[in-house]
């Protein structure tokens, strides 16, 4: 019996010894409670008359366009966080690793679930500004009833003032248990929290979550506040330019069907009922003078998009997937049976050995998908990516060719057919020179390798409600590299 199941049952005996029915009901009988979310306040702004403020397509989330950057807000629900984010960190109860909600557990005494903070999912857009930045901490959350709460940082040495690593520490025991569990939620929020980092250059993206007290069930309206937004700097590199940004939200009934795209159910079918695949993600250096973005990694810049789009898997086709990050000359990877690279926002940097080590496994049965994971000026993709298929291909033969995908290929339907091209990243953002196919390198009659410029890895890693296609297309791309 491993020590959290163990510390369960103390507790759960406890409980039948202290003669608290209650707490036994509240357990494993918790009562059915009608769980909120935030949305967009649409009479509110549309009552502000300010053209730079609206909201998406979906009406999910507020976008502050400025023409020349974009900056996008949406209100995260613990269901989300719990079912869609952090599944697999979210079912140990008061053990759960997931840091942004209490998970599973349920008060004994209430005989709820509370919320443990309120979090937002920022997305900053820059196609043509010098330099932008966000300080989280200089942000704070409004309510009606007159609540006012700064955002948390993200570690303590680095926080101003109160931050998510203090919280946690503040709560932690003493056992082996406890600082695992906080280590795990320490992982989770370095990768997943924004914090004041590097400014966003011209052609680069930054998206994460920005964290703050839970709101009372008694609010109905509350506004977030980003102060001195950072627009630019001064000669001496220091911020001088800022504008104040005010997003307006509602609170409403949640509605669990509109973001059930990525939920993991629960697994009531036998083990060998799954197939396995798996996915190895090519790891690669970026040019020696190339930044890296905060909270991102060199050959990774949509961390979650792989893990993401292994749940659907795992919902939709019974495929239980095994992700690896591998470089090309590992001597693991002749055990992939597909390949993805993730290039952005820097050109990735892959020595003779690593290219022909993916070529030489292509040649043996892989397939290779080729992404751009983030917009940038510095790095012309589509070019790029296209040099690089044919770098492949010549390593692969002379039988190797490179040429558009028709949309009648198999990949478009080998589990569900889709009629077009998904709606790409690209177009969502209105990014200049979009294209409407998928470049691929054949081998004998089959592909072995696609290159796609519409960054479905940016809409896999966000996992919106409507993009089922956009994961239908990654689907149907596994479910051929499996059965070829």
């Amino acid at each position: 019996m491993t020590r959290r199941r163990q510390l369960f049952l103390a507790f759960f005996l406890a409980t039948l010894a202290a003669g608290c029915d209650h707490a036994y009901r509240y357990l494993f009988f918790p009562p059915e409670v009608e769980e909120y979310t935030l949305v967009p306040d649409l009479e509110m702004i549309a009552s502000l008359s300010d053209t730079s403020l609206g909201v998406n397509r979906d009406t999910t989330a507020i976008v502050f366009s400025r023409g020349s950057f974009k900056v996008e807000v949406k209100y995260v629900p613990d269901y989300q966080l719990n079912n869609v984010e952090f599944p697999e960190e979210s079912r140990d109860y008061e053990f759960s690793s997931n840091p942004f909600t209490y998970a599973n557990w349920v008060d004994p005494k209430a005989g709820i679930t509370p919320n443990r903070f309120s979090v937002f999912r920022v997305s900053i857009y820059n196609y043509s500004a010098p330099k932008l930045n966000f300080d989280p901490e200089r942000s704070f959350l409004l309510s009606d009833r007159g609540d006012l709460f700064s955002g948390y940082g993200r570690e303590e040495k680095t926080s101003k003032s109160f931050s998510l690593e203090a919280y946690y520490k503040r709560r932690k025991g003493a056992s082996g248990v406890e600082d695992e569990i906080f280590e795990r939620r320490m992982g989770i929020i370095r990768t997943t929290v924004l914090y004041l980092g590097r400014p966003v250059y011209a052609g680069d993206n930054r998206e994460g979550f920005v964290v703050y007290d839970p709101l009372d069930e008694s609010v109905q309206q509350a506004k977030l506040v980003f102060k001195d937004f950072i627009l630019g700097y001064d000669e001496n590199n220091e911020p001088s330019e800022f504008t104040t940004i005010s997003f307006y939200f509602k609170r409403v009934p949640l509605r669990k069907e509109t973001i059930e795209v990525r939920a993991v159910v629960a697994d009531t079918t036998r083990p060998d009922d799954y197939r396995d695949v798996e996915i190895h993600q090519i790891r690669y250096r970026p040019p020696s003078e190339d930044e890296v973005a905060a909270g991102t990694e060199e050959w990774n810049a949509q961390p979650r998009a792989l893990a993401s789009l292994s749940r659907f898997l795992r919902d939709s086709l019974k495929i239980k997937a095994t992700i690896k990050t591998s470089s090309g000359e590992s001597s693991d990877l002749p055990n992939a049976q597909i390949l993805f690279l993730l290039a952005g926002p820097s050109d990735p940097v892959l020595t003779e050995v690593e290219v022909a080590g993916i070529a030489d496994v292509l040649k043996k049965g892989s397939v290779l998908v080729i992404d751009n994971a983030a917009f940038s000026t510095k790095y012309q993709y589509p070019q790029r990516g296209e040099q690089l298929l044919e770098v492949i291909g010549a390593k692969i033969g002379p039988e190797a060719r490179v040429g558009a995908i028709a949309t009648d290929h198999a990949i478009f339907r080998s589990w569900k057919k889709l009629t077009a091209l998904p709606e790409g990243m690209d177009d969502r953002e209105n990014m200049p020179g979009r294209r409407d196919y998928l470049m691929g390198l054949t081998y004998r009659n089959r592909l072995v390798a696609i290159m796609s410029t519409k960054a479905y890895s940016m809409v896999w890693d966000r996992g919106d409600a409507g993009s089922v296609d956009q994961f239908t297309l990654g689907a149907n791309i596994i479910q051929y590299a499996i059965t070829r």
